[in-house]
């Protein structure tokens, strides 16, 4: 953070560049300059951030709320200044130690598995003026969740929902499998571009909205050069965002996404941005989806893939490829945030015949080593 931006971003871009490069993959690759974050700082805004003891509490201090130490579950510095935030959560986590101090629940050890609460989730939207909370607990806690969503609320903060999830199971994952609501209210609202989209509690959207809205632009711009618009997939389409960009140039899109809330709410999102008759939303696995695809779906003229740092899936990855093969003509999006697996994905890719044929990188998580690159592949 204390370096100059635009020397890192360089640097950081150059490196991972770099790293495509030496494994053969950027040859016949047209490089488009690398869009910087419009906001350096106070971008990001959602935090997870584990609840843990204190290591150096005195008597009533009970919690920290931190990220852990590289390569440790312990947990490093107090949170509540972090630059990145958006003012909006910098200002609630300030306020949230104190009251988590005085709520009667007990932070969670991983090493015997006792205690209460095990993460904080927050989301705040680009205004500031709606939040989202999540706690995540050993059991259910809904009374005291209750008192502490209403001390939130009584700070002053635009609360809107407050859910609980519940994660009774040890081991490192963040979300257990049942969440709760404890408000009658169940989203917030978020506009990109002239749309609006519902996020909810456990549904992931991008950190950086700002940025986010640029790579949207950019893909819809892609979509209205193509020369055949009839068909394309979202493959991994969280809430819909990038299925109702597609909807502004394709007649048809199949939207898939496989977790539960996240399809639900690219429903919603389709039918508040009156795309309900283009857009088809499939709740499934994208590598097990191909038995559910709708016959008018079967061949699409563009794929976008937007998958998580995992990448995308072996049989994922056959079913683009049979896809792209069946439409001659057509094309791959595939937006990646972790260079590791987009090499991976891309090496496979580039074997089987599908080329790429123009990257580009976007700032979305500025003053941090990682980058988004965007690729456009097709059939050599």
């Amino acid at each position: 953070m204390n370096l100059d931006y635009e020397k890192s971003l360089l640097e950081k871009s150059s490196r991972e560049l770099g790293i495509l490069d030496s494994l053969g993959l950027l040859r016949g690759t047209r490089i488009q300059r690398v869009i910087a974050s419009p906001r350096k700082l106070g971008y990001r805004t959602i935090f997870k951030l584990a609840a843990r003891r204190n290591p150096d509490s005195e008597p009533g201090d009970l919690f920290r709320l931190g990220m852990f130490d590289p390569g440790t579950h312990q947990i490093g510095p107090e949170l509540d200044s972090c630059p990145l935030h958006h003012a909006r959560l910098r200002q609630m986590l300030k306020a949230l130690r104190p009251l988590l101090n005085q709520s009667g629940l007990r932070p969670y050890s991983e090493s015997d598995h006792t205690g209460d609460l095990r993460y904080v989730i927050a989301r705040t939207n680009q205004t500031g003026d709606q939040i989202i909370v999540t706690w995540v607990v050993t059991q259910p806690h809904r009374d005291l969740l209750l008192t502490l969503t209403e001390k939130l609320k009584e700070e002053g903060f635009p609360l809107v929902v407050s859910a609980m999830n519940v994660h009774p199971e040890p081991g490192n994952a963040i979300w257990g499998k049942e969440t709760v609501l404890l408000t009658r209210e169940a989203f917030i609202e978020e506009q990109i571009a002239k749309s609006t989209f519902y996020l909810g509690p456990t549904s992931f959207f991008q950190v950086n909205p700002w940025q986010a809205e640029n790579i949207y632009l950019r893909i819809e711009k892609i979509a209205q050069t193509l020369p055949k618009k009839k068909v394309a997939w979202d493959l991994f389409s969280g809430v819909g965002t990038i299925a109702c960009f597609l909807g502004h140039s394709f007649e048809k899109v199949l939207s898939v996404e496989e977790n539960s809330e996240a399809a639900s709410l690219a429903a919603k999102n389709v039918e508040r941005n009156q795309q309900g008759k283009k857009i088809q939303i499939l709740n499934t696995l994208v590598e097990k989806s191909a038995d559910h695809f709708p016959l008018e779906f079967q061949k699409p003229d563009l794929i976008v893939a937007n998958p998580s740092r995992r990448g995308i899936h072996a049989d994922a990855r056959a079913l683009i490829m049979s896809a792209l093969k069946a439409q001659p003509g057509s094309e791959c999006i595939y937006l990646s945030c972790d260079v590791n697996s987009f090499s991976r994905d891309l090496k496979y890719f580039n074997s089987v015949g599908l080329s790429l044929f123009e990257l580009q990188g976007f700032d979305m998580h500025a003053q941090t080593s990682q980058m988004e690159w965007l690729g456009r592949l097709k059939m050599r």
